[in-house]
């Protein structure tokens, strides 16, 4: 590849790692050669800010913090040298209430982020299991209307198989979409609702456009659904191997090796760096 890249940004479950590893050395050593080339370095999750983004550079000890980090699918943004962090069209209440009585004939457990914790309907193995694995905590409402006394990035909802979310949840979702918020999988068990207008392609345009960078020298990596608009507006975008379907034929690369075994790293050093 000829072609240099101002930004490399990924995506982090199942792209820079997958639920049973650790960030590997043959990342660490990629993301510490791209540094020292002048690349910036970004990371984009599903996952809010608060919830260990901003110390990830620690857990993986890289010794330098990211040029940026996006949270929320795109509804926040950390740029790490001017210090800023800025919020982006999170789900109104009006929205919110709309998507949990529209959601109530799946029988699936909706749950939201709030500042330090997570909250849900009510308490089952699939949402302690993604509290231990964020090392967060985790509240059951009283009462609906606590979902919706204030805005919120986003929505989620679990299933125990994938065919349980393709046969009910799924349908579900989309009949109750309208013109402000959309829904989309993450994985093949997890779904969420958020406004139409946040991505994460839209915000590392957000942050190109803030440091006179053009989105046509940027490299994405992703795997999900909620990589696609970022690996579509990206100059170049790869896609783990073990990453969805539409993510694979959209991008334009395909990683020999899955997240679990560096293959972030290992297509950097083979293809790029």
């Amino acid at each position: 590849m000829k072609k240099t890249y101002k930004i490399v940004v990924a995506d982090i479950d199942r792209t820079l790692r997958d639920n049973n590893t650790q960030f590997g050395d043959i990342n660490r050593k990629a993301m510490i050669e791209l540094h020292n080339r002048g690349v910036l370095l970004g990371l984009a999750s599903g996952r809010p800010l608060w919830q260990r983004l901003m110390d990830h550079y620690k857990e993986w000890d890289l010794g330098f913090q990211f040029d940026f980090i996006i949270g929320l699918n795109g509804g926040e943004i950390y740029d790490h040298r001017k210090q800023e962090t800025i919020s982006l069209n999170p789900l109104q209440p009006e929205t919110i209430k709309h998507i949990i009585l529209g959601m109530e004939p799946s029988n699936c457990n909706p749950f939201i982020y709030r500042p330090g914790y997570m909250l849900a309907r009510w308490d089952d193995e699939l949402l302690r299991a993604s509290a231990k694995r964020n090392n967060n905590d985790s509240l059951i409402v009283k009462s609906l209307d606590e979902f919706w006394e204030e805005p919120v990035g986003k929505i989620m909802y679990r299933t125990h198989s994938a065919e349980e979310m393709d046969e009910m949840v799924v349908p579900l979702a989309k009949s109750i979409e309208n013109e402000t918020f959309f829904s989309f999988k993450t994985r093949v068990d997890l779904l969420e609702f958020q406004d139409r207008r946040n991505s994460k392609g839209n915000a590392v345009l957000e942050y190109c456009k803030a440091n006179n960078i053009d989105m046509a020298d940027v490299m994405a990596f992703g795997d999900a659904e909620n990589d696609l608009e970022m690996m579509k507006m990206a100059g170049y975008s790869v896609c783990l191997c073990n990453g969805m379907k539409e993510n694979k034929e959209i991008a334009d690369a395909v990683t020999e090796y899955p997240a679990g075994e560096d293959g972030f790293g290992r297509w950097l050093f083979d293809h790029y760096l």
